[in-house]
């Protein structure tokens, strides 16, 4: 049997590397291959990333400038309670309160009844000079929704509102209205909504902006956001403490005449039966001071209530203020020139190189 010859050497593997491992040489020569490849097609690389830049550039120049305008304000609720008024009125159902709920008034400025009554005031806008338009009408035109609303079943194009009350929409004028509905405060497959609004949960301060293809657009529309908002949460807010104030000056009129009624009868008891000897007499006369003396108790008591009941009103009605109000001049949103020629050159070139490299790729691949 033959021996294994001791005098041999043994391989280094640093030395004879194994033959599917990569070496930094092989990579370097791969990276300098890939380079003279790409460089050798520089030129059809920047003419396929041109069409791409002309499209930035093209949408950037056409892009619609809008305007945001943000009004800030804020809410205090009112702290005024009822006291004993409320343990007395208690059982009615009257005179109570509740804490403020900003997720509330933030989904009070989004609903339709809010929106509608807005969008449906009469303006003046360049849109349509010298003549006042429904706010919806001056959005339609100036964000040109009836042209992105027209489709294979309908076309809108030179669609206006011509009724102000939803009442009185024909079926075309409500399916419009769903529609520029979504498109004001945003939903599923809607971009660039025009209202939006939220608030800041530290500060408890509430935010709300409009965002329209006019300056002076969105600044009334948030101003009038507000307005409705605000005319909205008094009014509703204040129900309770003015049924409170209802009730006790009712109860304190009631008594009142009662207590005067009651008066006039003694008065004329007195002047008609002089010098009383009558028992009888004397004891009519008794009862009547003495319901006089009970009216009299009642109607100091309810009078206090009733003050109190206006003192509730006045300090348990909310305080709904402005912070910041969008004032002019805004300004323009609009994307940069620079920065979508920029773009489109860098997905146009990397769209060339991966065509380039990858065809090479290929191509070696079936060489080998």
């Amino acid at each position: 049997m033959q021996g294994t010859d001791k005098n041999i050497p043994p391989v280094n593997p640093s030395v004879y590397p194994p033959e599917d491992e990569i070496t930094l040489k092989e990579i370097i020569e791969k990276i300098l291959e890939f380079w003279s490849e790409v460089w050798s097609k520089k030129w059809w690389i920047i003419l396929f990333s041109i069409p791409f830049i002309v499209y930035f550039g093209y949408k950037a120049k056409n892009e619609q400038i809008t305007y945001s305008a943000k009004l800030t304000y804020t809410l205090n609720d009112g702290s005024g309670s009822g006291g004993a008024l409320s343990g007395i009125l208690g059982s009615f159902g009257l005179g109570k309160g509740g804490k403020v709920n900003l997720d509330k008034i933030v989904e009070l400025s989004k609903s339709r009844n809010i929106q509608q009554k807005v969008l449906f005031q009469k303006v003046e806008l360049d849109t349509f000079p010298g003549k006042p338009d429904f706010i919806a009408n001056h959005i339609i035109v100036l964000h040109k929704l009836d042209e992105l609303w027209t489709n294979k079943t309908k076309d809108w194009k030179g669609f206006r509102f011509k009724h102000g009350n939803i009442s009185e929409f024909s079926g075309e004028e409500l399916m419009a209205f769903k529609m520029l509905f979504g498109k004001i405060i945003g939903g599923k497959n809607v971009k660039n909504n025009i209202f939006s609004n939220g608030f800041n949960e530290d500060t408890g301060i509430l935010t709300l902006s409009a965002t329209t293809a006019d300056e002076e657009l969105s600044i009334e529309y948030c101003n009038l956001i507000y307005d409705e908002i605000k005319q909205y949460y008094l009014v509703n807010s204040s129900k309770g403490n003015m049924s409170t104030f209802e009730f006790a000056e009712a109860k304190s009129d009631s008594i009142f005449r009662t207590m005067q009624a009651k008066e006039f009868q003694l008065a004329k008891f007195n002047d008609s039966h002089r010098n009383l000897t009558d028992p009888g007499l004397l004891t009519q006369k008794k009862i009547m001071e003495t319901e006089l003396f009970k009216l009299k108790n009642m109607y100091a008591e309810v009078t206090k209530n009733r003050e109190l009941a206006d003192f509730t009103l006045s300090a348990g009605t909310p305080d709904i203020s402005i912070i910041d109000e969008p004032i002019p001049p805004l300004e323009p949103n609009a994307p940069s020139l620079l920065i979508e020629l920029i773009k489109g050159a860098l997905l146009g070139g990397l769209l060339a190189l991966s065509f380039v490299l990858g065809r090479k790729i290929v191509l070696d691949a079936m060489r080998n």
